[in-house]
């Protein structure tokens, strides 16, 4: 497909809607997703650092 303005090329041919739309959606759902990855990433590891504290007190506090 050839455009001969920028008009045409953001129309697509009349289907202009539903091309960028999809393009929208899809990048805000890929946004979405790293961005959950990243959260629960974060929170784990949080999680997994507070446990590892915890057992360390412990087995401190066992040897004393």
């Amino acid at each position: 497909m050839q455009w001969h303005s920028w008009a045409e090329f953001w129309q697509m041919g009349g289907y202009g809607f539903y091309v960028w739309g999809s393009f929208g959606i899809t990048a805000l759902v890929v946004i979405a997703e790293i961005w959950q990855v990243r959260a629960k990433r974060r929170s784990l590891l949080r999680n997994l650092l507070n446990e590892t504290n915890s057992q360390d007190d412990i087995n401190s506090s066992s040897t004393s």
